[in-house]
């Protein structure tokens, strides 16, 4: 299951008036949802969010995705009714098949109280990843799509190659990223083998944010498969 993160913003509501007073309501909003999530053009993924308050203002919120790139959605929309502290409701978070973005978006949960007009939000991470390169007779596959590891650290991601006949040969891993401080270092995977732990590596001054990045797996006479893997780097 994807890593969950709880993200509060303490709110004021006499923030933008011209004086405040003790009778002014003040609430926190804590919303749980996932820290990343990683998709490729045309999928979907299934999630609770959850809102909670804790405060004097028990007004109706509602969750909307704010700042989105055209073709990432999320539905239903969430809604606390007046009077409630707590809901968790399962939304889907859909990219479409033909976005015309790809790469580590950052989107913003933003839950709004229309009576009081006070808004609060919550950021994750939305990585778009670009549609995998396939060939006839052979094809890779991750047990896990994202990674999570501290920068600096060296994690593997097992890896599992399909041969259709008549193709029998090596192939050799590697890696595509757009920074030289993740690395890794080719792994040929021997015709007997066909699951493997391909080692990616982080330097300490890596950014602190997911990043995309390919495994790539180069045949012998030089054709190629990718697909996409995000390190959540911390």
């Amino acid at each position: 299951m994807m890593p969950v993160i709880r993200r509060s913003l303490l709110i004021l509501g006499c923030l933008f008036a011209a004086s405040c007073n003790s009778n002014s309501p003040y609430y926190q909003i804590l919303i749980t949802a996932p820290e990343v999530v990683s998709l490729a053009p045309g999928e979907s993924a299934q999630f609770d969010l959850t809102l909670e308050r804790d405060g004097d203002e028990l007004g109706e919120l509602r969750v909307n995705l704010e700042s989105e790139p055209e073709g990432i959605t999320l539905a239903p929309e969430v809604v606390l009714p007046a009077g409630e502290t707590l809901v968790t409701t399962p939304v889907t978070l859909t990219v479409a098949q033909d976005i015309q973005v790809t790469g580590t978006q950052r989107m913003l949960l933003l839950a709004t109280n229309a009576v009081n007009d006070i808004e609060s939000g919550a950021t994750f991470y939305v990585v778009v990843q670009p549609p995998p390169q396939t060939q006839p007779d052979f094809a890779i596959a991750l047990e896990n799509r994202q990674l999570e590891l501290f920068a600096g650290q060296s994690e593997f991601v097992r890896v599992t190659i399909t041969r259709t006949a008549p193709f029998a040969g090596p192939v050799t891993l590697s890696i595509e990223s757009p920074t030289l401080r993740i690395t890794a270092t080719p792994l040929v995977v021997t015709p007997e083998q066909t699951t493997v732990n391909f080692n990616i590596d982080t330097q300490t001054s890596t950014t602190r944010i997911p990043i995309p990045i390919a495994i790539v797996a180069t045949s012998e006479d030089g054709r190629q498969v990718k697909t996409g893997l995000t390190l959540n780097v911390r």
